[in-house]
């Protein structure tokens, strides 16, 4: 008996030993065998260019990046949640509420960073054009409204919009219920 008991004694622990192991990375730094979430993050990019090379050539982009492009900068975030980056900067007055402006975006769900609309896009019979609306008067998402202002014409701003600021628990076409949103937004003109 003494020796069964010692072989069940080491076969939990070899067991036990195997179990703990299956959830953690090893020392060289290789992901577990275990299927696992991944979060991905096209928001901002450390390692991504301040311009990414869609935005980089004067002429206007002929479609909407299909995933989001790598950017890099500072974030700033508001009180509400709302993050942005501007990728370039433009010139002239600054859009306020009330301006009317108008863009040219491509916007991507935050949890896929795959494309859902773009205006660089032809919808159907409709040929690509840039949107226009009054800033701050509640026919866009809220999203758009706040972190708009202060751009001029030019730039490019990249915007983090959480589900809230968006279309909040009401699915809206390609874009399910709950979605944080990222656009890119470039402002073409504003009055």
């Amino acid at each position: 008996m003494p020796r069964t008991r010692f072989l069940r004694t080491c076969f939990i622990f070899v067991l036990l030993l195997t179990l703990a192991g299956c959830g953690s990375s090893t020392s060289s730094g290789t992901a577990p065998s275990t299927a696992t979430a991944i979060t991905k993050n096209c928001f901002v990019d450390p390692s991504g260019p301040r311009v990414p090379a869609v935005y980089a050539a004067s002429a206007t982009p002929t479609s909407g990046p299909a995933p989001a492009p790598a950017v890099s900068g500072t974030p700033v975030t508001l009180s509400n949640g709302l993050k942005y980056v501007d990728i370039k900067t433009g010139s002239g007055p600054a859009a306020h509420n009330g301006s009317t402006v108008t863009v040219n975006y491509t916007g991507w769900l935050a949890s896929t960073c795959q494309k859902f609309d773009s205006s660089y896009d032809s919808h159907g019979s409709q040929p690509a054009q840039p949107f226009s609306f009054p800033l701050g008067q509640g026919q866009v998402v809220k999203g758009w409204d706040d972190g708009l202002v202060g751009m001029k014409a030019g730039g490019i701003r990249r915007l983090f919009i959480p589900s809230a600021l968006g279309y909040g628990s009401q699915a809206n076409g390609p874009i399910p219920a709950n979605s944080d949103l990222i656009f890119d937004v470039q402002m073409v003109s504003m009055t």
